[in-house]
């Protein structure tokens, strides 16, 4: 799986990249560019649920700013999959650990 290294304003170091744009992070290890926003939608979960994952971490920027929109949260509860919510320099720990015996998916807000 893959981990993050950092977490700054404005970027996040995964596995040796390092991106200046929101993320998703799948269960198979794949990063993708997520659309930006403040708001993590019903759409962007269901994209990640698409490798069933046990836990979804959204990551909600340096200052705590994105949500997940409600509709997007029963989706999450509804399947029974674990919702962690942090500020997203706090976010490599809980993700690394988590990786090691989970399927895991990550969406990240990486600007403010």
């Amino acid at each position: 799986m893959v981990k993050i290294s950092s977490s700054a304003f404005g970027s996040i170091t995964i596995d040796g990249a390092t991106y200046s744009h929101d993320v998703y992070i799948l269960p198979s290890g794949k990063v993708e560019q997520r659309d930006y926003g403040h708001s993590i939608t019903r759409d962007q979960v269901e994209h990640v649920l698409k490798e069933s994952p046990d836990t979804v971490v959204i990551g909600k920027g340096t200052s705590g700013l994105a949500s997940l929109a409600s509709d997007a949260r029963l989706l999450l509860e509804d399947r029974g999959v674990e919702i962690i919510e942090t500020e997203t320099p706090d976010i490599k720990g809980k993700f690394n650990k988590l990786s090691e015996n989970r399927r895991i998916a990550a969406i990240i807000h990486v600007p403010c």
